[in-house]
C-alpha cells in the first residue's frame, strides 16, 4: 500500500507545482486538522500519514481547495490516478 502511496506523491509533485504545500495545510484545516493530529505518532482509524501527506487507507485526502478541483479534473480526463479521497 505504502509504495502506491509514494509513488501516487511522487507522481503529483512532479506534475503540480506547490502540490508538497498541501502537508502544511492539514494541521488548520476544519475538516482535516483533528484526525491530522491525531495522526502523528500512529494510525488514528483508517488515517495515517506518509511523507507528511494524510492518507485514508489507500487514498490520499485533499484539502478542499482550487488543488482540490485541479485533480478531480485532472483524474476525470485520465490523467492522474483517482486514488484521492475529498472529505
Amino acid at each position: 500500500m505504502h509504495f502506491h502511496a509514494s509513488m501516487l506523491l511522487s507522481t503529483l509533485n512532479a506534475r503540480f507545482l506547490g502540490f508538497e504545500h498541501i502537508k502544511e495545510l492539514y494541521k488548520d484545516d476544519s475538516d482535516f486538522a483533528n484526525v491530522y493530529n491525531a495522526c502523528e505518532t500512529a494510525a488514528f482509524g483508517k488515517f495515517y500519514r506518509l511523507y507528511g501527506y494524510l492518507f485514508k487507507e489507500s487514498h490520499l485526502c485533499v484539502l478542499l481547495s482550487s488543488m482540490r478541483e485541479l485533480l478531480i479534473h485532472e483524474a476525470h480526463r485520465g490523467r492522474v490516478d483517482e486514488t484521492f479521497y475529498c472529505c
